[in-house]
């Protein structure tokens, strides 16, 4: 597992040296015959060794530390296809001996061009970094870490790399329907979306389906039977919304239902029997502690006892007849806090604090077990994920396939696995994770 400060092996330097030229990740992986995939875990590793953000700022580095120059006549480790005469009839003997040839000056030009932007970049954006996703200065949920940037574990990673959702985003919905993942709305490059993708876990292929009625950020999606509700949300405007749109995975169309008591967006939210409850949130001026509940047969909302804690971006999940609301965001910090509902009784006890403060987790639970996935950015660092055991009431580290940050995955749980899907971690994400919480399965055969 690569750690900020080690040494570069030499496969990862030649990496970075050919990084450095301004070539693809794909001419990198042809130039040293390894595959893409490689190439990039290589790159993981640099940045994290490094401690850079990006392909600039480790070339930059690269520079700084003499790995790479761009001075006249200085030598270069670059393979020797970038060397304008070929070399393929010379000997090992004779190739030890020369120097190779320096960098052509276009090359020398580009990469003092884009040494140039990185400063100026650094510069110009460091005292006063700005929301990425377009959401106002009142709910800062885009506010990146200078300090960390996305970075991947290593190729022993207990986390499977699945195919890409075609839609990268944060922010989004993902909800458990008919044996599909749905992925729903969120934020991208372009804005928010009302893009609906459903992912066949089996067949480990995405398909586009009905668009939701309204573009919605900052939401969260949850199943019961055949339907999918999707309650407020941010709008376009960054403006959280009162309503409440359900998709019919049977028929793909979408309907209106009883609307939300009050405008909400960046809430937890989870399905119990045949109610919904959503947890928290912000509702345009500040984060807060409600506790709504959506009885599904009477399509109406009603306020449940509240848990005492302001905050949105919070995970939520149902585990042993409790419903769980762990870490979150209260505007200024990153929670720990750890609080269970029992729907019974109505009432509320605290469990164990997370390790670490994590605000825009996604929450889920498997085999009598809580997975807190993600989180970190804004006062805290993802360096693992955590795993809650309640019959010892404690929390423990599991590996994450990011760290840095990784902010507002849509988390969710299919046959013992739990599904991680795009989020933000310094840009929008396509990825697709899913780690196997049930390893080993025993199927039991039954006689007739």
């Amino acid at each position: 597992m690569a750690e900020r400060g080690e040494p570069l092996t030499d496969r990862e330097r030649e990496v970075l040296e050919l990084v450095a030229t301004g070539i693809t990740n794909r001419e990198v992986a042809q130039e040293l015959f390894i595959s893409i995939n490689t190439v990039k875990v290589h790159l993981r590793n640099v940045y994290t060794k490094l401690g850079a953000d990006s392909r600039t700022e480790a070339t930059m580095i690269a520079v700084r530390e003499g790995w790479v120059s761009v001075g006249e006549g200085a030598e270069t480790s670059e393979p020797s296809q970038a060397s304008p005469e070929p070399s393929s009839q010379a000997s090992t003997e004779e190739e030890e001996n020369v120097a190779a040839p320096p960098l052509p000056w276009p090359k020398r030009i580009a990469l003092l061009v884009s040494l140039v932007l990185v400063v100026f970049a650094v510069v110009v954006s460091w005292p006063r970094a700005q929301p990425q996703s377009g959401v106002g200065s009142d709910l800062p949920l885009d506010r990146p870490r200078s300090s960390a940037g996305p970075s991947g574990r290593d190729a022993e990673s207990p986390w499977l790399e699945k195919a890409q959702m075609p839609t990268r985003r944060a922010h989004l919905a993902l909800a458990l329907v008919d044996e599909r993942l749905l992925a729903i709305g969120g934020q991208t490059p372009d804005g928010v979306t009302a893009a609906v993708e459903a992912y066949d876990p089996e067949g480990d292929i995405w398909r586009p389906l009905r668009q939701k009625p309204t573009p919605v950020a900052y939401v969260g999606a949850a199943a019961i039977g055949a339907d999918v509700y999707v309650p407020g949300g941010c709008d376009l405007e960054s403006q959280p919304m009162r309503t409440v749109e359900v998709y019919d995975a049977a028929a793909d169309a979408w309907r209106q239902v009883s609307p939300l008591p009050e405008p909400r967006c960046a809430y937890a939210l989870v399905a119990q029997e045949d109610a919904l409850y959503l947890f928290g949130g912000w509702d345009g001026e500040q984060y807060v502690s409600t506790t709504y509940v959506y009885d599904v047969a009477r399509g109406q909302w009603r306020e449940l006892p509240s848990s005492g804690v302001s905050r949105g971006l919070a995970g939520a999940a149902a585990l042993n007849g409790r419903l769980y609301v762990v870490g979150g965001y209260d505007g200024e910090r990153e929670l720990t806090d750890c609080s269970s509902y029992d729907p019974v009784s109505q009432t509320w006890s605290a469990c164990a604090p997370l390790a670490v403060g994590r605000g825009g987790l996604g929450l889920a639970a498997v085999g009598g077990r809580l997975y807190a996935i993600g989180g970190g950015g804004w006062s805290s660092y993802l360096g693992f994920n955590e795993r809650y055991n309640p019959e010892d009431d404690s929390w423990s580290a599991v590996e994450t396939p990011l760290v840095g940050e990784w902010r507002n995955p849509g988390v969710a749980v299919f046959e013992g696995a739990v599904y991680a899907v795009g989020g933000w971690s310094s840009d929008y994400l396509s990825l697709n994770q899913a780690y196997e919480a049930l390893p080993f399965r025993i199927f039991i055969p039954v006689s007739q």
